[in-house]
């Protein structure tokens, strides 16, 4: 008896204790544990890449694979066009616009259309992630982002993302139309 009361009070505590930490440093601790994950990842990474951006204080990097020093920067509510494949940092693909990398994953859907995903930059219903990436990205260049999960789906699963996970995106930035021109 003496024993289970002790352990009451031990588990009592103990979720008091995790209950008085904030979202805030909850958010926090992700975030710093996130980034650390995304430079170990870079350490490891076998693609080969001409420039690491880091942008602001998001944590989000851009590996870019191929520049374009004369490609138009997307502005916000510009309309982009990007192939994509997104995955896991333990590689495990989880979506994707190229037909053929969806086949090889088994994660190919035949009533699905592949070809670039259509979204408005600052606009679209996409993760936040994405939309700092690209605003950073040329058309014709292509990038490996490296998102923290607080700028993907943060503590909620989606699919076969768990909670808190940090992403990777092979980005292809194939067009972009200014909004002044649509």
């Amino acid at each position: 008896m003496k024993k289970s009361t002790i352990l009451l009070v031990a588990c009592f505590s103990a979720m008091t204790m995790f209950s008085c930490i904030s979202d805030d440093e909850n958010w926090e601790a992700t975030f710093n544990r996130d980034v650390k994950k995304i430079e170990e990842y870079i350490q490891t990474i076998e693609t080969e890449y001409m420039r690491k951006e880091t942008i602001g204080d998001t944590g989000v990097v851009l590996l870019f694979t191929e520049v374009n020093e004369e490609g138009e920067v997307p502005k916000n509510q510009d309309t982009l066009y990007v192939d994509y494949t997104g995955y896991l940092l333990d590689g495990t693909v989880f979506d994707t616009s190229d037909e053929d990398v969806a086949k090889d994953n088994g994660i190919h859907n035949a009533s699905r259309t592949y070809e670039p995903l259509r979204i408005e930059l600052g606009v679209s219903n996409v993760i936040v992630g994405w939309h700092i990436a690209l605003s950073q990205m040329k058309e014709g260049e292509k990038a490996i982002a490296l998102i923290p999960s607080g700028y993907a789906y943060g503590s909620q699963a989606n699919g076969p993302i768990p909670a808190n996970s940090v992403l990777a995106f092979d980005l292809d930035l194939v067009e972009v139309r200014s909004h002044q021109q649509q």
